[in-house]
């Protein structure tokens, strides 16, 4: 009788989203929060004397993104290829307007903030999801002739502009990942391994080259001996790996980190992860871990299922959600490690700040939104 009662509850919410999906969202962001509050309870009740300030603010965040994606999911997948390109331009332009002087905020050298009113948000962040949603509605218009040099170019020419914009800011870390996000796209939608293969080569010396003309980028790629410059660059990572050595296997225990005590300056941000670490341990790191490998899994099984009833822009759609959240969260966990250079990069749904957490909730809508009319399609076909 109660497996009944199961059978009946999940044929009724199958139709509108995968509840193990939906279970698998609810533990990471759950999870999220906890580790959050952790990371930050200490600069909270230093800094505004209320010891869940920051945790209240990304709640806040949350229940915003769920409003706002209530909306999303009013729109269909097609309703999202359709209107890709107003989407795109309109956060295009903000990435113009957040580096005109006078407009856009700077904190720490850096101009990526519009703020008004008290709240400040990151065009950047949002600008990232809305090129990977014009990308795939791209590929999927050209997919018949992604081979051909003049349609590769396309978006090679979009990435480059948008990569202009983004290194005015300057937002080195934002134009890697859309750079390896469409080097990934293009290699799925089967374009030709030479004209890979020379992006990939282009890409390489452009970076190469930036790095080289800038003190600031270079002088990070001393990450391998971060302790032999402990008191410049090298300060952020060498406390984050004696924080993740200091957790061990078992870890300190939940809320028992030292090294988030004033002694790593972004414990709530870029570098929660080497706090997870040393609390939790290695089975903490490794839950953690295990909790992207199935979100991501998932966004491949929903974009499978996609190309297999022809949905071909879902299926790109949902390959390029999974590869945009994997990519950041294996860049921040790489470098809290030290094996990538330092760089400002959130992980997502942990490190609190408001446009990466909106924007990680809105690719979970599209996610659920994808599902939804993926398993309406296979309703129609011989596809169950």
């Amino acid at each position: 009788m109660k497996n009944d009662k199961k059978n009946s509850l999940n044929n009724i919410i199958k139709p509108f989203f995968d509840l193990n999906f939906f279970f698998l969202i609810i533990t990471i962001i759950l999870f999220g929060l906890l580790i959050l509050t952790s990371a930050s309870i200490d600069i909270s009740s230093r800094n505004y004397n209320q010891p869940f300030y920051f945790t209240f603010r990304q709640i806040g965040h949350l229940l915003f993104s769920i409003l706002i994606c209530c909306f999303f999911l009013q729109l269909s997948s097609e309703d999202l290829r359709k209107y890709n390109k107003l989407f795109f331009l309109f956060f295009l332009f903000s990435l113009i307007v957040v580096i005109i002087p006078g407009l856009g905020k700077t904190v720490n050298y850096s101009t990526r903030w519009l703020s008004y009113g008290g709240f400040n948000i990151q065009p950047s962040e949002f600008f990232k999801l809305f090129y990977i949603v014009w990308l795939c509605a791209y590929l999927d218009t050209n997919k018949k002739n992604i081979y051909r040099l003049k349609f590769f170019m396309i978006p090679v020419a979009v990435f480059s502009v948008s990569s202009l914009l983004l290194l005015l800011q300057p937002d080195f870390g934002s134009t890697v990942i859309i750079f390896l996000i469409t080097f990934i796209m293009l290699y799925v939608a089967r374009a030709k391994i030479i004209h890979l293969f020379t992006l990939l080569l282009f890409g390489s010396l452009s970076a190469t080259i930036l790095i080289l003309l800038s003190d600031e980028r270079l002088s990070r790629f001393k990450f391998f001996e971060p302790c032999s410059n402990y008191s410049g660059d090298g300060y952020h990572l060498c406390w984050s790996l004696m924080a993740i050595g200091s957790g061990g296997v078992l870890g300190k225990g939940l809320g028992a980190s030292t090294t988030k005590l004033s002694y790593l300056p972004e414990a709530h941000t870029d570098f929660i992860f080497a706090i997870l670490a040393e609390e939790l341990g290695i089975f903490g790191v490794i839950f953690t871990i295990v909790l992207f490998y199935l979100f991501v899994k998932k966004c491949f099984f929903v974009g499978d299922k996609s190309f297999r009833l022809g949905l071909i822009f879902q299926g790109y759609l949902s390959y390029a959600i999974g590869i945009f959240i994997a990519l950041q969260a294996f860049l921040n966990m790489s470098v809290n490690i030290g094996i990538v250079p330092t760089k400002g990069l959130a992980l997502p749904l942990f490190s609190y700040g408001g446009s990466n957490y909106l924007v990680s909730i809105l690719s979970i809508a599209i996610i659920l939104r994808i599902y939804r009319d993926v398993y309406k399609k296979s309703m129609n076909s011989s596809l169950r």
